[in-house]
């Protein structure tokens, strides 16, 4: 059933302030872009909106009601759906542990139109766990797991930085404590050096790519992760 917590704990859990803990920040990897289909005829140009300027975004939480939390991200046409269920004993501590962890699974849906979607289901998991562990208090959970399980609908461009921001959605609808919300974006760095900020379909190619999530609200990085060739002054535009 769900997590039936004061309403108080949901409110506090929403905005993501826990003071006086200590923070984490996750050990990177290597973040591949995915080729994906095009589909120009029902995207707005990049032209239209502007190189810094985000995708259309739309956002539900509580979709999946068997779930503890759950949330639903559409981000241009890509779009996720995530659900958190526990926190449960943990299989895998044999010891007592003064910590919990969290369990992340990515699948793809069978309709979706991309390449190398093997891959991307084996490094998705990984960048989202390092990028929503050092928002979570783990400490409030020992020797207990998090699970956490996005679904991927469609794919029109990034879709690491959507399934990043829809589960730290789902983790607060869950009533999971946490010292902040987490949101991420994509940069691509286009041949000519410039910079494209939330890249779809065909803006995925490009001499770099990097992903960055963050905790607004505390002013930290969780994730900066990057693939190809960018400066330091480049991945500090980025930023």
């Amino acid at each position: 059933g769900r997590n039936t917590s004061s309403s108080a704990m949901r409110e506090k859990t929403a905005i993501g302030v826990w003071p006086g803990e200590p923070s984490r920040v996750s050990q990177p990897y290597a973040y591949k872009p995915l080729g994906v289909v095009l589909r120009k005829e029902e995207r707005r140009e990049r032209a239209e909106r502007g190189a810094m300027e985000l995708r259309p975004l739309v956002v539900r939480t509580g979709t999946v009601k068997e779930a503890a939390g759950s949330a639903y991200v559409e981000m241009g046409r890509t779009k996720v759906l995530v659900s958190v269920h526990g926190p449960r004993p943990d299989p895998r501590a044999a010891h007592f542990s003064n910590t919990g962890r969290l369990e992340c699974s990515v699948k793809m849906a069978p309709f979706c139109e991309a390449n190398d979607l093997e891959e991307h289901e084996k490094q998705m998991p990984l960048l989202l766990c390092a990028a929503l562990e050092a928002a979570v208090n783990l400490n409030r959970f020992p020797k207990s797991v998090v699970t956490i399980c996005a679904q991927v609908l469609e794919i029109d461009g990034d879709t690491t930085s959507a399934a990043i921001t829809c589960a730290s959605l789902a983790l607060a609808d869950a009533c999971i404590e946490m010292f902040d919300l987490v949101g991420a974006c994509a940069v691509v760095k286009k041949g000519e050096g410039q910079l494209v900020v939330d890249p779809e379909g065909d803006e995925m190619v490009g001499r770099a790519a990097a992903v960055v999530a963050s905790m607004p609200s505390r002013g930290e990085v969780t994730l900066l992760s990057h693939h190809g060739e960018m400066g330091v002054e480049e991945l500090q535009q980025a930023l």
